[in-house]
């Protein structure tokens, strides 16, 4: 018996025809003991087609998609998103074409057919699967029409109060070609089992997002690609202090090169993979609630460079700090804004030991607004800890 699945949902305001009453006066009651309708006469397609305003998007796709025909006559399972969903992904690759500086306005026609193939067959698996096939413990591993893999199971919701005490939900899961299923990405129902002429479908909840997770990556390629900005999510203020360890994200080539693998002294972002070496600064912190401050950049090479992305607030001349410590006494660095050298090169003598700090002082020109600092390691031998923006 497949009675107790969703017999007191709301979907009834989303399938439409899909749920009939008996009768016109009715309790309280006997409102909440009705039963579903879980079999309509249309083909899948139809049924969705006779819903209106609420699966137009999808249809309108699927037409594009040369996908009537499976819908209408082929024994297939339709795990079917929402409208909602498929707004809410495009949304999403808006919002990421903005932050990257490319045309937000993007539509459904801006996505290239093959994106919209690829993962609208996701949705859709062969056979006839209903709910009590996927009582086993580990769930039940799908094909869709491409042989992509996917999950679904059962779990139980909570109802007042009671843990797993309400009714059962599927949880149909994009497992991203990973058989950990921390790594998948889940979307549950809202109904489940309502059987058409040809197939069976489950709705899936309007807060799914349609393409899971693979959407926004598969239709503009250029947002996986690692970004260069400021490591704790705001440009360092100058005048101010720039932590050597609060060098920006982005990784090798854009925030930082480094001429060996790995994090030598293991601090800090030892566990993000970058190959920066950072250990504790005897120094200590002394800037404000940066957590670089606590850390120096060491085992310096030639060639090495850190950028930094910086707010100047005002152009002009300033004095810059820079502290360090030297093993040797051939240390060299130079500062270079976009790109442009604005110090020439700073000279570092041996301090008696690599925690023995000292400064050197040098003067340079700076425009105003957001740019790009890049610390330049003409010659190793030393350790840095912070440049100290100073406004003449």
């Amino acid at each position: 018996m497949k009675r107790n699945f969703f017999q007191i949902t709301m979907v009834i305001l989303v399938a439409g025809c899909c749920y009939s009453f008996v009768g016109c006066k009715k309790t309280m009651e006997q409102y909440r003991n009705a039963q579903p309708k879980s079999e309509v006469p249309e083909s899948t397609y139809e049924f969705l087609k006779k819903q209106g305003e609420l699966y137009d998007t999808l249809l309108q796709l699927v037409d594009k998609l040369n996908l009537k025909d499976t819908l209408n006559d082929e024994k297939v399972t339709f795990f079917v998103p929402q409208d909602i969903s498929i707004k809410t992904a495009l949304e999403n690759l808006n919002f990421t074409r903005r932050r990257l500086g490319r045309d937000p306005n993007w539509t459904i026609d801006s996505v290239p057919l093959n994106v919209w193939d690829s993962l609208m067959r996701r949705y859709i698996v062969r056979g006839i699967i209903t709910a009590d096939s996927m009582r086993y413990a580990d769930g039940a591993d799908l094909a869709t029409l491409y042989d992509y893999d996917m999950h679904a199971s059962l779990t139980a919701t909570n109802a007042s109060g009671a843990v797993g005490g309400g009714t059962l939900v599927v949880v149909y899961s994009d497992k991203n070609r990973n058989r950990i299923n921390k790594f998948w990405t889940p979307a549950r129902t809202q109904n489940v089992d309502v059987k058409t002429k040809n197939g069976m479908m489950h709705i899936l909840e309007g807060s799914h997002v349609f393409g899971f997770i693979s959407f926004v990556g598969m239709a503009f390629p250029e947002s996986l690609l690692p970004i260069q900005g400021p490591f704790l999510g705001y440009p360092a203020p100058i005048p101010g202090i720039v932590e050597s360890a609060d060098y920006d994200e982005g990784g090798e080539g854009l925030a930082f090169h480094d001429n060996d693998n790995g994090n030598n002294g293991g601090k800090y972002r030892a566990g993000v993979g970058d190959n920066v070496d950072i250990e504790n600064c005897s120094e200590g912190k002394g800037n404000g609630d940066s957590p670089g401050g606590s850390y120096n950049v060491g085992w310096t090479g030639g060639g090495e460079w850190m950028n930094y992305t910086v707010d100047i607030k005002e152009a002009g001349t300033y004095d810059v700090e820079t502290r360090f410590a030297g093993g040797d006494s051939n240390g060299r660095i130079r500062l270079l804004i976009d790109g442009k050298d604005v110090s020439g090169l700073i000279n570092m003598w041996y301090t008696g030991g690599w925690q023995n700090w000292d400064g050197v002082h040098t003067t340079v020109e700076l425009p105003a607004g957001i740019h790009v600092l890049q610390c330049y390691t003409d010659n190793g031998g030393f350790n840095i800890h912070r440049l100290i923006f100073t406004k003449k």
